[in-house]
Parts: C-alpha cells; sequence; structure tokens
C-alpha cells in the first residue's frame, strides 16, 4: 500500500476507502458513498485530494486519537497535496484556502488545521452544521503559479 493511502487510512478510514476507487482496490460500500465525496485535481504537477465526511460517520476511535468528538454534528474536510511519487510537499510550497457552506447560507471561510503523521502533511477542517444537511465545502490550491479550484460536499443526517 502507497505512503498516501496509509496516512489517509490512519486519519479518516472513510476517505482511505474512497480513495482506493482510482486504485484498482474494492469500491467502498454504497453506505459510505452517501454520505462523503472525494475530489481531486492537479496543481503545479501535483495531486490535490478533498474528502468530506459527517463527523458522525467516523470511527470514535480515530476521532478520539485526532480531537474530533463524534457526538457533535457537522462536517469534516481532509485535504492532500503530493507528489507525482506520493511523497508530501513542503508546506511552504502550497496555498491552499477552504469555505464552507449549508445552503442557502453564504460561504464562510474555512479554517484549515495542519496536521503532520511521520513525513506527510495533511490539512483538515470541521464545520459546524446541524442535520439534516448537505454541507458544501470549496477548496482553492495555488502552488507554483498553478490554480485548482475543487468542491466535495458531506450529507449529514438525523441520528
Amino acid at each position: 500500500m502507497r505512503q498516501t493511502s496509509a496516512v489517509l487510512f490512519l486519519l479518516f478510514p472513510v476517505a482511505a476507502l474512497l480513495g482506493a476507487c482510482g486504485r484498482g482496490e474494492p469500491a467502498p460500500t454504497a453506505a459510505v458513498l452517501a454520505t462523503s465525496t472525494v475530489a481531486t485535481a492537479t496543481v503545479g504537477g501535483a495531486t490535490l485530494q478533498a474528502s468530506s465526511v459527517a463527523i458522525a460517520n467516523l470511527d470514535p476511535a480515530m476521532a478520539a486519537r485526532y480531537g474530533f468528538d463524534p457526538g457533535h454534528d457537522g462536517a469534516l474536510l481532509l485535504v492532500t497535496l503530493r507528489d507525482g511519487n506520493g511523497d508530501a510537499l513542503p508546506p511552504a510550497d502550497l496555498q491552499l484556502t477552504a469555505t464552507a457552506r449549508v445552503l442557502p447560507d453564504p460561504p464562510k471561510p474555512l479554517e484549515l488545521q495542519r496536521i503532520e503523521v511521520g513525513n506527510l502533511i495533511d490539512y483538515v477542517g470541521v464545520f459546524p452544521a446541524r442535520p439534516p444537511a448537505s454541507v458544501q465545502f470549496h477548496v482553492t490550491a495555488s502552488r507554483s503559479g498553478a490554480r485548482a479550484e475543487m468542491d466535495t460536499t458531506a450529507e449529514l443526517y438525523p441520528r
């Protein structure tokens, strides 16, 4: 398994399952697909991936390990940027912004926190929202003069 996939699996199992689709690994179940999405783009020769999931759908042990309370309502955005070999890129090499919203509200800036696992660096943001809701994330990344934008959505269902 590539190092990129291992980090995603450690951080958020749902994101790892979704990422498996493009590598010939088994597809995630319909339940996972119904509550989370992944968007990918290329920016400055690197692959950018944004994954979103309802906080309530996080594995409790993983949520606790990274300081998320799965009892809280809201959605999580995970952003990774890797070079062509699947290695992390230096933080100074990336300008990253994100917004989040629940319709009909306007987008709000989303603070992204840097998470380091080994030599890999990912970015995570949490947006509070009460179910039922569809949380829409918009991510903009700039690297070496190139720019990429993408959108992902997390569906929040009443528990």
